[in-house]
């Protein structure tokens, strides 16, 4: 039986857990890392895992919210969310996708499939709640492009942000494709979403 630990200890575990976690599953993938390859490295008993977490797909799943969360808080802070014409929301859109291929987690859920494993190991309630957040993130943005005449009000905001979650669909299929056709496919893609969104 895993013996207790203190709250600071619970602390600096998990966040030892994340943090290796983010270095294996960018390195190696979800499937090829394993729950002794994780608990090894920080120094724990394997039992003691799940002291932390149900499941290395549930930590997984926190390796992403934060590696999304640093993410967001970089573009959110860039000036082309500021004064939205149809190039800044193309040049936004284009530092996302830059993002996805440079970074080793997002890469690892776009492009080896990852996600497919975490929706049949994730309970559908924390997928729920974790596309929740993002909506969250976004909707006072579209709001506020809305309110400044940026943006056309035709849709709902809702509908909006989930018209950006889909844009990233294409690159789960990205292997399917030519890599100039598929480039050129995204960047028209986004120019047909910036001409029907984007008010000038």
């Amino acid at each position: 039986m895993a013996r207790g630990f203190t709250d600071r200890e619970r602390e600096i575990i998990r966040n030892d857990l994340v943090a290796t976690g983010r270095e294996l599953f960018g390195t190696f993938g979800l499937k090829k890392t394993s729950i002794e390859d994780l608990t090894k490295a920080v120094g724990i008993a394997q039992g003691s895992f799940y002291t932390f977490f149900n499941s290395k797909e549930e930590l997984y799943l926190e390796v992403m919210d934060r590696e999304g969360e640093a993410i967001k808080q970089k573009l959110l802070k860039e000036e082309n969310i500021k004064d939205l014409t149809r190039e800044r929301f193309k040049s936004f859109f284009k530092k996302v996708f830059e993002i996805v291929n440079s970074n080793p987690i997002i890469r690892q859920m776009f492009f080896e499939e990852e996600v497919d494993t975490l929706i049949r190991k994730i309970p559908p309630e924390k997928m729920k709640e974790y596309h929740k957040k993002l909506m969250r993130d976004l909707l006072p943005i579209i709001k506020r492009w809305q309110d400044e005449g940026a943006i056309i009000r035709n849709y709902k905001p809702e509908v909006i942000v989930a018209l950006f979650q889909i844009l990233y669909h294409p690159l789960l299929h990205k292997k399917d494709f030519d890599e100039d056709v598929f480039d050129e496919m995204l960047e028209l893609l986004v120019d047909i979403v910036a001409k029907g969104l984007v008010v000038e």
